[in-house]
C-alpha cells in the first residue's frame, strides 16, 4: 500500500482554485478597492527603492578620486572647446553660402547680359585676382587662370559693373588683364538708346584715383550733361565682347577738331582698383 508521502499533493491546486473562484465571483467595486490598496501598498517600496538608488549614484561619485574629477574636467572642457569650434565652422559656412548665392546670382546677370547680343555666344569663366599694377602708364591685373583653362590674348574681361579689360598675355597658369583705364586700351562702342558706333580708349587715372576714359567720333545731335549723363556701352562690333555692357557715364561732350564729331571723357566705375574677382568671356565654337 503506497504511503501518504507518496500521494499527489493536490492541496495547493484546491486553494489555488479556490482563490480564483472567489476572485471571480468579487463585485468589480471590491475588485478595484483591493488593486487600489495593493497599488498603495507597492508605492512607498518604489519609492524606497528609487532613493536608494539616486543616494548611491550620488555617493559614488562623491567618492571618486581626484585624478578621476580632473579627468573629467578635461572632458568637459574639450566638450565645450568642441561646441565652440562647431558654432564657428557653422558662422563660416552660412558667410560662404552667402557668397556662393552671390556669385550665383553676379553670373545670372552676366548671363543676361551676354544674351542681349542673339550673334555671340560666351562662355562665362570666373578667375582670382592675383596681382594689381595701377600707375600713370598702364594699369592691369593679374589673374589666377591661364593656357591651361584655354584662355588666349584678346578675349573680353568683365565684372559686376561692366566691362573691365582684356586678357593681354597668357602664361600656362597665369594672364594679364589691360584694364579699359590703360592708355592702350581701344574699343568700339555705343550710347544707351544709340546704336551709331563710337570709339572708346583709356585715359588713366586722376590726381584723386579715379579711372577715366575718352569717348571720340561722338555724332553732333547727342547732348550730355550732370543732370542727364549718357552711358557707354559696349558693342558687339569690337568683336570680344557682347552688346550692352556698361563702359561708364559721359556728362560733358565738346566739338572735336573736325568739326563734325564730338568728344568727352568718361568716367568709370571708381572700384575698379579694388576688384577680386573677375569673369573672362570665352567665345564658343560654333560646332559645324
Amino acid at each position: 500500500m503506497a504511503s501518504s508521502a507518496d500521494r499527489p499533493k493536490i492541496r495547493p491546486f484546491l486553494y489555488l482554485g479556490l482563490f480564483v473562484f472567489i476572485w471571480i465571483g468579487l463585485p468589480v467595486s471590491w475588485k478595484l478597492l483591493l488593486k487600489s490598496g495593493f497599488d498603495e501598498f507597492q508605492a512607498p517600496l518604489w519609492e524606497t527603492a528609487s532613493r536608494v538608488a539616486d543616494l548611491s549614484h550620488f555617493w559614488g561619485h562623491m567618492a571618486d578620486s581626484k585624478t578621476t574629477l580632473i579627468e573629467k574636467n578635461r572632458e568637459l572642457s574639450r566638450i565645450r572647446s568642441d561646441l565652440h569650434l562647431q558654432t564657428e565652422r557653422t558662422q563660416e559656412l552660412h558667410e560662404e553660402i552667402a557668397r556662393l548665392r552671390g556669385l550665383i546670382s553676379h553670373i545670372d546677370s552676366l548671363e543676361k547680359q551676354i544674351n542681349l547680343d542673339s550673334q555671340m555666344s560666351f562662355s562665362p569663366l570666373l578667375a582670382r585676382v592675383s596681382k594689381r599694377t595701377l600707375n600713370g602708364w598702364w594699369q592691369g591685373f593679374t589673374i589666377r587662370r591661364g593656357e591651361n583653362t584655354g584662355l588666349r590674348t584678346g578675349v573680353g574681361v568683365l565684372h559686376q559693373g561692366g566691362l573691365l579689360g582684356r586678357i593681354r598675355k597668357v602664361a600656362n597658369r597665369s594672364a594679364d588683364i589691360e584694364l579699359i583705364s590703360s592708355p592702350g586700351f581701344r574699343v568700339v562702342a555705343h550710347f544707351d538708346g544709340d546704336d551709331r558706333p563710337v570709339t572708346f580708349q583709356g585715359d588713366g587715372i586722376s590726381v584723386g584715383g579715379t579711372p577715366r576714359g575718352i569717348v571720340s567720333d561722338v555724332p553732333h545731335d547727342l547732348i550730355a550733361s550732370e543732370k542727364a549723363p549718357l552711358i557707354l556701352k559696349s558693342s558687339s562690333l569690337s568683336g570680344n565682347y557682347p552688346n550692352g555692357l556698361k563702359i561708364g557715364e559721359v556728362r560733358q561732350l565738346e566739338g572735336g577738331e573736325d568739326g563734325l564729331f564730338k568728344r568727352g571723357q568718361v568716367l568709370l566705375n571708381p572700384q575698379i582698383g579694388h576688384i577680386t574677382e573677375v569673369t573672362i568671356l570665352l567665345p564658343e565654337v560654333p560646332q559645324e
